[in-house]
C-alpha cells in the first residue's frame, strides 16, 4: 500500500455520470393559448419518455406542463424544476422535447446547464442530440442555446417593428387611459373603437375646470369624488400632463416621434398646452395669497362644496368671504370667520404644564396602535414592485408577440387595477411617520399655542398650522351659522380626549397610560394620514 493512499479519502471525487439513471421531464409552451388549445405539451411529454425508455433512464418526476416563456429564466415551474434537480441528489437526466424548451436566454442558459453538469445533472434534448460530455457536444449544446437567443431577438424585432408602424398611423395598441375604453378590443389593432366613457365625461369637466384657473389640483379631485369619481391627486396630475387626452400619442416604442392619434380628444391641442404652458399663469392665481384671507380657497360652501372666495369693502374696509356658486348667496364676515376658526383650533390646545403626560400618553397610544400600519406600508411597497414588474413583463411580452392582445388587455387592466389601489394606500395610510416620537414632540410643542400661533401667524404660517390641523379643509354652513371641520390630523384629533381624561383624574394617582390609552382609543381613536 502505497504511503499516500491514506490521504484519498481527502481527495474530491469524480462525477460518474452513468451511475445516476434517473431524470426528469420538463415541458413548456409560451402562451397560454397554447397551453389551452395546442397539443404540443402532449406531444413533448411523449417523446420526452420514449427517449427515457430507450437510454434505460427511470423518469421521477414531471415539471413544466403549463406556459412560461423562456425569454427569461425566472420562471415559477423551471426555478422548481432546477430546485428539485440540485437537492435530490439522484437525478441525473432533465429531458426536454428541444433545447429551446429549456431556455432561449443564451450565455445564461449555458451557465445554468455548466452549473447542472458540476452537480452531476446533464440536460438532454429529445430532438437535438449531442454528447454533453464532450468539448464539441458542450459547443453544439451551447450553440442550441444562441440560436434560440437569436431567433427571440428577430422575431422581437419584426414585431416591435410592426407596431411602430401602426402606432406612426395613429393606432393604439394597448388599453386606453382612464376616461377611455376600447369597444372592439377583442379585435385587430386597425379596428379598435377606443371611445369615451363616463369618467371621461368627468375629465371632460375637470380639463375645463383646470382651464379656468379656478381651482386647485385639490380642488377638482374634491369635486370629482363628489360626482362618484374616485381619484386621487397624483392620478389627476399625470392626466393633466398626458398628452392623449388632446388626440396625441407619444410612446417609448416611438422615442422623440409625436403622432395624432385616430381617438376622439377629450380637450383641444390648444387648450392643453395652455394648461401645461410653463409661461400660462392664470390671473386668479395672484389674488389667492392675501393676508386678510388666510381661509379662501381653504374653506368651502356647506351647502354646494364650492371654496369661498374672498372681497374687500372698500367703504366699510372690512373683507368677507363669499361662496361664488349662482343663487347661493353664502357670506361671512371674515373676522368673524376668523374668530370662529381660533375658537375651533384652541379645543385642540393643551396647558403647558400637562405638556409631558400628554406626549407619553399620545407616543404609547399610537405606537400601539400602528405598528400594523408601518409594517402595512413596506409590504404595500413591495407588492407595488411586484406588480410594476408582472405589468412590464406582459408588456414586453405583448411586444415580442408572444401573447395576444386579448390576454395582454385582460392582465395590463388588472395589474393597472392593482397598482391604483396599492397607490391609494399608500398614499392614504392609516398612519405614516417616519419619526413617531419627533412628530408628537412637535404637535405636542404646536398645541401648547395653537390658536395664537394662527391668530399672530403671517399667512405662511396661517396656511401652514390650517393645513396641519384639518388637512381636508373646513365648511361654513350657512344655515346653522357655523364652522365645521372634516378630517381632523390624528396627532391633534386625540387631545380633546385626553385632556378630558387627565382633567377628570386629580386624585394624585400615577398616572396610567394604558388605561388612558384604552378610554381615548374608545373615545374615538381613528388614526388619519398625517
Amino acid at each position: 500500500m502505497s504511503k499516500l493512499s491514506k490521504f484519498e479519502q481527502f481527495a474530491p471525487k469524480s462525477i460518474n455520470f452513468d451511475n445516476k439513471k434517473n431524470a426528469i421531464i420538463y415541458t413548456r409552451v409560451s402562451t397560454k393559448d397554447q397551453a389551452d388549445n395546442n397539443t404540443s405539451l402532449g406531444t413533448q411529454k411523449k417523446h420526452c419518455e420514449n427517449y427515457a425508455q430507450r437510454n434505460g433512464y427511470n423518469v421521477v418526476q414531471y415539471f413544466g406542463g403549463t406556459h412560461e416563456s423562456a425569454k427569461s429564466d425566472d420562471r415559477k415551474e423551471f426555478r422548481r424544476m432546477l430546485k428539485y434537480a440540485k437537492q435530490s441528489k439522484t437525478v441525473g437526466y432533465i429531458i426536454v422535447y428541444s433545447y429551446d424548451r429549456f431556455s432561449r436566454t443564451g450565455s445564461s442558459a449555458a451557465q445554468i446547464t455548466q452549473e447542472l453538469m458540476d452537480s452531476g445533472i446533464q440536460v438532454k434534448a429529445v430532438t437535438q442530440e449531442v454528447d454533453t460530455l464532450s468539448p464539441a457536444g458542450k459547443f453544439q449544446q451551447n450553440l442550441f442555446y444562441m440560436f434560440s437567443q437569436f431567433d427571440n431577438e428577430l422575431r422581437r424585432d419584426k414585431t416591435i417593428t410592426a407596431m411602430a408602424e401602426l402606432l406612426r398611423k395613429g393606432y393604439w395598441l394597448w388599453t386606453p387611459p382612464r376616461g377611455y375604453v376600447n369597444k372592439k378590443k377583442y379585435h385587430k389593432a386597425v379596428e379598435w373603437e377606443i371611445v369615451i366613457d363616463d369618467e371621461g365625461k368627468l375629465l371632460k369637466k375637470a380639463f375645463k375646470w383646470k382651464l379656468s384657473g379656478k381651482y386647485s389640483n385639490a380642488e377638482i379631485v374634491r369635486k370629482l369624488n363628489l360626482l362618484g369619481m374616485d381619484i386621487n391627486e397624483r392620478r389627476i396630475n399625470e392626466i393633466f400632463k398626458n398628452p392623449f387626452y388632446c388626440g396625441i400619442l407619444i410612446c417609448k416604442m416611438l422615442p422623440g416621434e409625436v403622432v395624432e392619434g385616430k381617438h376622439k380628444p377629450i380637450i383641444s391641442q390648444e387648450d392643453f398646452l395652455k394648461i401645461n404652458s410653463v409661461d400660462s399663469i392664470h390671473p386668479e392665481v395672484k389674488n389667492l395669497d392675501n393676508v386678510n384671507l388666510p381661509l379662501k380657497m381653504y374653506a368651502h360652501c356647506d351647502h354646494c362644496s364650492e371654496p369661498l372666495t374672498g372681497f374687500l369693502v372698500k367703504k366699510k374696509g372690512l373683507y368677507y368671504y363669499k361662496c361664488r356658486t349662482k343663487g347661493c348667496r353664502s357670506t361671512k364676515s371674515a373676522k368673524k370667520l376668523h374668530t370662529e376658526f381660533a375658537s375651533i383650533l384652541s379645543e385642540y390646545e393643551i396647558d403647558p404644564d400637562l405638556k409631558g403626560e400628554i406626549q407619553e400618553v399620545m407616543s404609547y397610544t399610537f405606537e400601539h396602535f400602528i405598528g400594523e400600519d408601518v409594517t402595512n406600508e413596506k409590504l404595500y411597497k413591495k407588492q407595488k414592485t411586484e406588480v410594476g414588474k408582472k405589468l412590464e413583463s406582459i408588456e414586453e411580452r405583448f411586444a415580442t408577440g408572444e401573447i395576444n392582445s386579448e390576454i395582454f388587455n385582460k392582465y395590463s387592466q388588472k395589474y393597472n387595477q392593482e397598482l391604483d389601489e396599492i397607490d391609494q394606500k399608500l398614499e392614504n395610510p392609516e398612519f405614516v411617520s417616519s419619526n413617531l416620537n419627533s412628530a408628537i414632540k412637535k404637535a405636542v410643542s404646536i398645541a401648547c399655542n395653537l390658536s395664537n400661533y394662527w391668530l399672530s401667524g403671517d399667512l405662511f404660517e396661517k396656511k401652514s398650522i390650517q393645513r396641519l390641523v384639518f388637512p381636508g379643509g373646513i365648511g361654513y354652513n350657512k344655515q346653522l351659522d357655523k364652522v365645521q371641520t372634516t378630517r381632523v390630523n390624528s396627532l391633534f384629533s386625540i387631545i380633546p380626549d385626553i385632556k378630558r381624561v387627565l382633567g377628570e383624574n386629580k386624585n394624585g394617582d400615577s398616572t396610567n397610560y394604558s388605561q388612558i390609552s384604552a378610554l381615548v382609543t374608545t373615545a374615538g381613536f381613528k388614526p388619519a394620514t398625517f
